[in-house]
């Protein structure tokens, strides 16, 4: 064999091999690529969505825990995730700048509208509404005779004391210190201000708030620990929070490669009520089982797998 057969013979090879691994690394465009923000809730819900596609034979790719609002929605536009689930307050708040619509049809309808421009297809709306709540705990919140947001604003203003630690000090999460919708805006819708508060990852907030570190914190409506920790919600009287009912989002491009997807998820949307998603975040917060495992087992006790 000649040596200038032998290098045409290494380069048909070269090619060959070449070819065989951009076939083998291309982006398989049938696969759906599902995220999540970080917190109990958005985990449990992306393993539903992954569990439910999956058992209809759709391929899905995990990207579930990716960070924040912001990191899952930027993530959503740059097309790098095809769906997550995503609260319509939020929308309404942070995305669009709209003021704030406390009627869940109205709020569903006017952020699944806002989104037609960007490709972006909001499914069903579940029906337990995740709105920010404002925590104390019970004991205090029976002993100062506070049932609402007005009635702790009034005890500040008035110099009442506070319970321990003694100072009217907040726990909060990053995102709720920094929104809109979030602290600040809170402190001027109801006229009043906290002497102090800290930022602390959101796990650690309600057991600031169990642990007597601050007598106030924020929290999610559904979190399961609000009843194992003895907490309550105060009552948002002047209706500041927005609804916060929750849907999948998903990219038109996801949509048109799988037209069942709507059919899968609607009816498990449907599904999601309060006393349900709480049950769920319980199963993952107070009783260690992972977010996977209950989504899974709570799809079959149902029969959507």
């Amino acid at each position: 064999m000649t040596m200038k057969r032998v290098l045409v013979i290494s380069l048909v090879l070269v090619f060959l091999a070449g070819s065989i691994f951009m076939t083998g690394c291309a982006p398989d465009e049938d696969v759906v690529t599902i995220g999540s923000k970080e917190f109990t809730e958005q985990l449990i819900l992306g393993q539903i969505a992954i569990h439910a596609l999956e058992d209809h034979g759709i391929p899905t790719e995990d990207e579930t825990g990716l960070g924040g609002t912001i990191v899952a929605r930027e993530a959503l536009e740059r097309g790098d995730l095809d769906m997550y689930w995503e609260y319509t307050g939020t929308a309404l708040v942070e995305f669009f700048g709209m003021d704030v619509i406390t009627d869940p049809e109205e709020s569903y309808a006017t952020v699944s509208e806002a989104d037609l421009e960007n490709d972006l297809i909001w499914l069903d709306y579940t029906p337990f509404n995740n709105t920010y709540t404002i925590m104390m705990r019970q004991e205090d919140a029976n002993e100062w005779g506070i049932e609402s947001i007005s009635d702790l604003a009034e005890a500040i203003n008035e110099g009442v004391e506070a319970p321990e630690p003694g100072e009217w000090t907040f726990a909060t999460d990053h995102e709720y210190e920094a929104r809109d919708d979030g602290l600040e805006e809170l402190q001027i819708h109801y006229g009043f201000e906290f002497a102090d508060y800290d930022v602390m990852d959101l796990g650690v907030v309600y057991g600031a708030l169990r642990e007597k570190d601050h007598p106030v914190a924020m929290g999610f409506a559904t979190d399961a620990r609000i009843a194992d920790y003895n907490l309550v919600n105060l009552v948002d009287d002047q209706e500041f929070h927005p609804v916060y009912n929750c849907a999948p989002v998903v990219r038109q491009e996801a949509l048109d490669a799988h037209p069942e997807i709507p059919d899968i998820l609607n009816p498990i949307a449907a599904a999601l009520d309060e006393e349900t998603m709480s049950s769920l975040n319980m199963q993952v917060d107070i009783e260690g089982q992972t977010p996977s495992e209950v989504a899974e087992e709570w799809l079959l006790e149902q029969g959507f797998i």
